[in-house]
């Protein structure tokens, strides 16, 4: 800290000195008295004031005040100028330059020397006081009779009282002295009854009032503070200092005052809480969140008079932004049935700057609403058609708002009471929270389930999700045509557990016809989660068309499009996904290996139009999957060869398939004299679908057509079921359990046959990655039965191990292998029935 004391008992002790003129003296002391007060102003923890000094600066102004001190104003003078190289950026080293340059008579230099100053640091209130001193002592010894010589002032050009009028003299400059001395020794009370008791003697000194001020808010007298102020500037009227000391002091009283107001409000009083925001705003004018806050008392209060005079008040005071102040208000006066008026306001909060982004969206809605209960509906569209979608919560807020507008449109002409519809639909929500700053409001739009909304998302925070699915209902019921809550009270459903309530609740939405009231992409959603995968589909298409679906959700849509046909759109979406699943942007963890698995199989499926499938088995078809293949009737115990080919007309339908076929196929080295050969050639026509998107369920029926002279003519229908698990090649571990399970059941129309044939497998499948991360195998325990009236009425059943080996190939980056290799050994140990339920069994598939 700087010795300041040391400098006033070295001017005490030069005061007698009868070679040192008088004037000379005064201007000395009062320099001396302007710079202490400065010094020390610089201690305040003010959020204004420049860092500190410290090290070599330091140094050197101490050695400046020291010179200083002790009247060697030349050695004062080289200092200051040398710290003011280190520290340019200080008042207070400033003012030592100065009025060292003053007490060696260079009025005219410390007058420049201040000017610069100011210029380079800003009005700085000590040193344009200071300047009008040093300029008020040059304009007088330019005056007659002010004759100077050698640089010193002759005694007699210096008249009695000549000077800055502010000087002090006897009892006001001894207890000034003792304030300063106080206000440096941190005895800030002191100080405070000290430049109290100067104030009495000299009421018209403002800098003795600012030490007043700045003791007693160094002292935590932060009212005493405040009335000084207040009746400083009632005296001398408005200055920066007053107004600095002010915004600080206030800045502190306010949070006070405001929170006693929230107290009153929340006891009921609403008169003494409104009458204590008055006094909070009156403390921070500025502070744009304590207007909002009693914005929303007055709102409360339906006080729309009140409303429009808080919000006149906040335009008036300079506090900003101004956009939702001018919103407010021309909700006010659209409220009171004073239209014009309302509308140059909304005319000036567009014109507004200065407001985030998000503000200016929430007063173009809120705007909107005031127009659409005014009976505009198109003059509301027309204000929302120029906001793009921005991606944050206000996208749902602008939908819901044009979706509004086109109802209120596609009904009759406006109401005959606009002013009550816009208290009643289009009133602004504020949401305010009171902390030891003071207050901070957040403004939405309409919203009559507000209230029930917040308190949901607090169950949910604290965990209690029946009071947040009970809250978040109530906001549904408090305002049905809110997208929103609908949408927010299926997530609180699924977050439940309640998936089957969430689809119910997004199937009642979609009935509603509120999907257009969302932005498209939560539509989507909303859709998708309702089972119109269709419709779906053509949300996303349209939140894709708007630049307005992320990557992440590329292969959401692309599910969407596979379930309700569209392959094509559904194959670039996947593709899409895929790409973001291997190479996501910075600090996105990629897609796993089963969720890009999924998404290849998807692909490849949704690309694939035909296929073709190849056959060789021993005693019987039950040992390969799905219905490609079927038995010649009347023969078993024997080799059996087929080929087919398929289509797919319709593409891959998604969960459900529609195919048509053609197939031939023929017994071969059958025992004994049994048929086999040429001679049981049988060709089919037909035709197969998976009607079902959950059952993996297959019903086919085909034309048989005789190619050799023992192939029957006839028609045959067939349903078969398949299901299991781990029956897929995974990608996430080297095995899995696998059970697998498999029915068919056939009847021959003309000649009356009927055939039924099944098995369980289960076992463990293993990935043989040290041959090819492509092969499988899957040994495992079978059970298997069969069934043919041709032959005769048993049911052969069986039971065995056996072991299967699959190659998975034709895999690409957004294929996952689209056709396989797959050959089957077993062994079955006859349990029941004919000789056909035991022995081995062989088959080998090609799946192209």
């Amino acid at each position: 800290m700087r010795r300041t004391p040391n400098r006033f008992a070295a001017w005490r002790s030069s005061c007698g000195r009868a070679n040192v003129p008088r004037a000379l003296l005064l201007a000395a002391l009062w320099a001396a008295l302007a710079g202490v007060g400065r010094a020390h102003a610089q201690a305040l923890p003010q959020g204004t004031q420049p860092l500190p000094l410290s090290g070599a600066a330091y140094r050197v102004a101490q050695q400046g005040y020291d010179a200083y001190g002790r009247r060697d104003y030349a050695g004062a003078e080289r200092y200051a100028r040398e710290a003011i190289r280190q520290r340019p950026d200080l008042a207070s080293l400033r003012l030592l330059l100065a009025n060292s340059q003053a007490a060696r008579g260079q009025w005219r230099e410390a007058s420049r020397t201040l000017s610069d100053a100011i210029a380079q640091i800003g009005p700085d209130a000590t040193l344009t006081a200071r300047r009008r001193e040093v300029d008020a002592q040059v304009a007088a010894l330019a005056r007659p009779g002010a004759a100077t010589g050698g640089g010193r002032t002759a005694r007699a050009a210096a008249p009695p009282g000549s000077g800055p009028p502010d000087y002090l003299t006897g009892r006001a400059w001894q207890l000034a002295q003792d304030a300063y001395k106080s206000y440096s020794a941190k005895q800030y009370d002191s100080a405070w009854r000290e430049a109290n008791a100067v104030i009495a003697l000299r009421p018209d000194i403002l800098r003795l009032r600012l030490l007043a001020i700045d003791a007693a808010t160094a002292g935590g007298h932060d009212r005493e503070a405040w009335q000084a102020a207040q009746e400083a500037q009632r005296r001398f009227g408005d200055s920066q200092a007053l107004r600095e000391r002010r915004t600080q002091i206030g800045a502190r009283l306010a949070p006070a005052a405001v929170q006693a107001a929230q107290a009153a409000r929340t006891r009921g009083d609403d008169a003494q809480a409104i009458a204590l925001m008055h006094e909070a705003i009156g403390y921070a004018p500025t502070q744009l969140g304590n207007r909002l806050l009693l914005c929303q008392m007055l709102l409360e209060q339906n006080d729309m008079a009140g409303l429009e005079a808080a919000a006149g008040d906040a335009i008036a005071s300079g506090a900003t932004p101004t956009l939702m102040p001018y919103v407010l208000r021309g909700y006010a006066r659209a409220a009171q049935g004073r239209a014009a008026q309302a509308d140059e306001d909304f005319a000036q909060a567009l014109l507004s700057e200065g407001a985030s982004v998000r503000d200016e969206r929430v007063a173009h809605a809120i705007i909107a609403d005031v127009w659409t209960a005014e009976g505009q509906p198109q003059r509301a569209l027309d204000l929302l058609a120029t906001l793009p979608p921005v991606g944050d919560d206000t996208d749902a807020l602008i939908a819901m708002r044009r979706y509004y507008a086109r109802a209120a449109l596609a009904q009759a002409a406006g109401p005959s009471t606009p002013g009550e519809r816009v208290v009643t639909t289009a009133r602004p929500v504020l949401d305010c929270t009171i902390d030891q700053y003071g207050s901070a409001c957040d403004v939405y739009a309409a919203d009559p389930g507000f209230a029930d909304r917040r308190a949901a998302i607090v169950a949910a925070q604290r965990g209690d999700q029946a009071a947040a699915l009970a809250a978040q209902r109530r906001a549904v019921a408090a305002d049905p045509r809110n997208p929103q809550h609908r949408l927010e009270l299926i997530d609180a459903l699924t977050a439940a557990g309640d998936t089957a309530g969430a689809k119910r609740e997004a199937r009642a939405m979609t009935d509603a016809g509120l999907l257009d009231a969302l932005p498209p992409l939560s539509a989507a959603y909303v859709a998708q989660r309702a089972g119109d995968d269709r419709r779906a589909a053509t949300y996303f298409a349209r939140a894709d068309e708007a630049g307005q679906l992320p990557l992440q959700a590329a292969g959401d849509a692309g599910y969407s499009a596979y379930r309700a046909h569209f392959d094509a759109l559904a194959a670039s979406y996947f593709k899409r996904a895929i790409d973001y699943g291997t190479s996501p942007p910075p600090g996105v963890a990629p897609a796993t290996l089963v969720q890009l698995q999924d998404l290849r199989n998807a692909h490849a499926d949704v690309t694939r139009d035909w296929g073709a499938i190849a056959s060789v088995n021993y005693r019987g078809s039950g040992l390969q999957p799905g219905v490609s293949t079927g038995e010649v009737p009347g023969s078993y115990n024997n080799w059996q060869m087929g080929l087919e080919g398929y289509w797919r007309p319709f593409g891959s339908l998604g969960d459900r398939n529609f195919e048509v076929y053609a197939r031939v196929y023929q017994d071969v080295g059958a025992k004994g004299d049994a048929p086999s050969g040429v001679s049981t050639a049988l060709g089919a026509i037909g035709a197969r679908a998976k009607p079902f998107e959950s059952i993996n369920a297959v019903v086919a029926f085909e034309r048989l057509i005789p190619i050799g002279s023992r192939a029957p003519s006839d028609w045959l229908l067939r349903l078969a079921y398949s299901g299991g698990i781990g029956t897929e090649r995974r990608l996430d571990v080297p095995s899995w359990w696998t059970v697998q399970d498999y029915g068919e059941v056939g009847h021959y129309v003309s000649n009356g046959w009927n055939y039924g044939t099944g098995y369980l497998e289960a076992g463990r499948t293993w990935r043989l990655d040290t041959i090819s991360p492509k092969l499988t195998v899957f040994p495992y325990a079978v059970a298997g039965v069969d069934y043919d009236s041709s032959i005769n009425h048993s049911v052969p059943v069986g039971i065995g191990v056996g072991v299967s080996t699959r190659y998975w190939f034709r895999d690409n980056f957004y294929d996952a292998p689209r056709s396989y290799v797959d050959v089957t050994v077993q062994y079955r140990w006859h349990v029941t029935g004919d000789d056909r339920a035991g022995g081995v069994f062989f088959g080998a598939v090609l799946s192209y």
